[in-house]
């Protein structure tokens, strides 16, 4: 991964009095927001992952899938989170850590990818589905320091009364909407609110 999509230790910025300098250079951190690993799960969701979900929810309203990353990608992936991870009560299951994961990593890629974010470890923010690390948005281009601690937006979405979707959802456009608007992007905005 490029310097530019993941944080280095002079990056504070991106998370402002909170930022742990030597907790981006930490070996699992390092690994797990190598590259090859996001790519890795990437395909297992895509290839593994959506394609089981999809059998037992259906295909109903799902877009083509050749730019992954697309708007209609986003709203389609994370409108499968509650079938992957919530048991039969509707609570996060633990043993869906993996799956978890995937999901994460893709929100995640789909801020670098899209609108410029940047990963950076928040060590402390990974618990209850990461230890030792917290994948982590920042923004380079906002105004406002604004970053997006990963896994405890997961846990809010699964755990809120609204659907995973929902909350996911708002937050892409909330942040998407804000970028289109700070780099004046008029297509990705009409993507997002078409």
């Amino acid at each position: 991964m490029s310097e530019a999509r993941r944080a280095t230790p002079a990056d504070g910025d991106l998370d402002p009095g909170f930022f742990d300098d030597d907790a981006q250079q930490s070996a699992e951190w390092l690994a797990w927001s190598d590259q090859a690993a996001i790519d890795g799960r990437l395909e297992s969701l895509f290839g593994e992952t959506l394609p089981r979900l999809e059998a037992v929810r259906g295909t109903d309203g799902r877009p083509a899938l050749d730019d992954r990353f697309s708007a209609a990608a986003f709203d389609w992936v994370v409108s499968l989170i509650e079938v992957a991870v919530l048991d039969e009560d509707g609570r996060y299951g633990v043993e869906n850590g993996y799956l978890a994961e995937q999901f994460i990593t893709y929100v995640g890629e789909w801020m670098v990818r899209r609108i410029e974010g940047v990963w950076f470890n928040s060590p402390g923010n990974g618990v209850p589905i990461l230890d030792g690390f917290g994948p982590a948005i920042g923004y380079r281009w906002s105004q406002e320091s604004a970053n997006d601690l990963l896994v405890p937006l997961f846990m809010m979405a699964v755990e809120a009364d609204d659907a995973p979707y929902a909350y996911f959802v708002d937050l892409l456009y909330g942040r998407a909407l804000e970028f289109a608007e700070e780099r004046d992007q008029p297509g990705l905005k009409a993507e997002l609110l078409a």
